[in-house]
């Protein structure tokens, strides 16, 4: 595993796929060539191609695998939506709150947060520099570098709270050692850079610059950033910024969100990890399919959702339970090669059912009988191989459209999201509701971005406002299904939530051992 001095971060790093991210085929082999030179901050940042492939550079830290590409997605376990699984161990401690600084993922999210951060202020500092290059370049990639410095920033703040704030200042001033600022600090630092990349960024794309971000994820990350401040009224500003233009409509079926073929035009997609299959591109794919296919379908299957919430969804709500769970018993298309259950293996629960002979879901592949399929899919070629086209959104706009309707509902009262909750619910094929309040939004929330990585966040900011109590989620077991072989056995015993400590994790120690005590550890550990 790669290790990183976060405070080495800081110089540009352009990596060959990230160059092609957008514009794969200047170089039929790219990287079958004799070296050049080396590229340094001093002499790389000379003309429009290298902006460009600068700013892609920044991109290439959403697909590692330690950081966006999945790692991040290890800390939704604490919620009641999913369980761990698999050979991780310092997973599991922070599932069940047994965290400390040493573990292993609470070290690696820092440095490639701060990796993001020091590609993006190189950028900010270099591009307005280039002497001559077309300006809506120009400023679409400062709109570019801003938004995704605003992001890791954001992250952090989720994760940590409290961190070093490093800017393009640090850069120019070759002061990187600095003490933590407070998470406001922090947060005002992301509101900043969205407000600059909302100024800056295009509201749409060509075909040629699909998935670079928009005005409109700016928009969406303002609502996002704004609802964990409880700033209420400027989420409903931004975030009806979103739900008011058509560029960023929900997308026609549910499923176009998830679907390869479907994405690529989707207008509810406002950001998202734009992988490519590395075997017929040069251009890298995020490990998030590995890690949520089932171990039987060719994936290592690590998170797995919880029977409780299965449950959850509403009995007509069978478009978003489809797409959302892979069951057992379950069969999906392009996966003919699959051995056939054996006499030994047919458990009464596949009888009647699709996958009863092919295309299944082996028992023993699931902690809970359930596995998440929204980044699951599969070469059309039947062989079983994970097609790794499949996109990985970040933000959509159905969470902008359901973060207006808590404002609107915590500003105003039940009923004032109305609207927008409906929006999404007959997007879904359901019955408007009438006059819903919070239990109805929280129980949009976390049935429309489940497997998203959103839910524990969002238990996060309720508990602190104190319109949940965590203490009777997590304290809840979390159970498999009532199917045999697992008879809804308890996976996860109870747990315990500790306020104020467990809103946030630990300061990694190898972070404060590197400052030699300039950053500090977060209290109470």
């Amino acid at each position: 595993m790669r290790r990183i001095n976060y405070r080495n971060c800081l110089l540009l790093s352009i990596v060959a796929t990230g160059i092609v991210l957008f514009s794969a085929g200047c170089t039929k082999k790219p990287l079958d060539q004799n070296p050049s030179g080396e590229y340094t901050t001093a002499n790389y940042w000379r003309n429009q191609s290298d902006v460009i492939a600068g700013v892609l550079g920044i991109y290439n830290i959403l697909y590692t695998e330690d950081w966006i590409g999945h790692d991040l997605y290890a800390y939704d376990d604490q919620s009641d939506d999913i369980c761990v699984d698999g050979d991780h161990p310092d997973f599991k401690y922070i599932q069940n709150f047994q965290i400390d600084p040493t573990l292993q993922l609470i070290y690696i999210t820092w440095p490639f947060a701060y990796e993001q951060i020091g590609r993006a202020n190189n950028a900010i500092l270099y591009i307005p520099k280039v002497p001559v290059m077309d300006s809506a370049i120009r400023n679409r990639s400062m709109g570019e570098a801003y938004f995704l410095r605003g992001y890791a920033y954001f992250v952090l703040s989720q994760i940590y709270g409290s961190v070093p704030l490093i800017t393009e200042k640090n850069v120019t001033a070759a002061s990187y050692n600095v003490p933590k600022s407070s998470v406001d600090s922090i947060r005002a630092q992301a509101e900043s850079d969205f407000l600059q990349a909302a100024s800056l960024l295009p509201e749409t794309y060509d075909d040629a610059d699909k998935g670079r971000v928009s005005k409109g994820a700016a928009w969406g990350m303002l609502c996002k950033l704004y609802m964990f401040e409880d700033k209420l009224q400027q989420a409903v500003q931004y975030g009806s910024n979103v739900t008011g233009d058509g560029n960023y409509a929900l997308a026609t079926h549910y499923t176009d969100n998830f679907t390869l073929g479907n994405q690529e035009s989707n207008t509810e997609i406002l950001f998202a990890v734009w992988n490519k299959n590395q075997e017929i591109s040069n251009v890298p794919a995020s490990a998030i399919s590995t890690y949520f296919t089932p171990r039987a379908w060719q994936g290592w299957g690590f998170h797995h959702p919880t029977e409780n919430f299965a449950e959850s969804f509403e009995p007509g709500d069978s478009v978003r339970k489809k797409a959302t769970l892979i069951s057992v018993g379950d069969s999906i298309p392009n996966q003919t090669n699959m051995t056939t259950i054996g006499a030994g293996d047919a458990y009464q629960m596949f009888l009647g059912m699709a996958g009863a002979s092919t295309g299944r879901m082996l028992p023993s592949m699931s902690t809970t009988g359930y596995c998440i399929k929204k980044y699951t899919a599969f070469m059309p070629s039947g062989d079983g191989g994970v097609d790794y086209d499949l996109k990985q959104p970040l933000l959509r706009s159905s969470d902008v459209y359901l973060l207006v309707a808590e404002a609107k509902i915590r500003l105003n009262g039940a009923g004032s999201g109305d609207v927008e909750i409906n929006a999404v619910r007959k997007r879904a094929g359901l019955l408007p509701v009438s006059g819903a309040g919070m239990n109805q939004l929280i129980h949009e929330r976390r049935v429309e971005l489940a497997g998203e990585n959103i839910r524990w966040q969002d238990l996060l900011r309720w508990d602190k406002d104190k319109l949940i109590n965590l203490d009777t989620i997590v304290g809840k077991p979390k159970s498999a299904s009532p199917l045999p072989p697992y008879n809804g056995s308890v996976v996860i015993p109870s747990r315990t939530f500790v306020r104020p400590k467990d809103y946030y994790m630990p300061i990694p120690q190898e972070i404060i051992d590197e400052s030699k005590g300039v950053i500090v550890q977060n209290p109470n550990y």
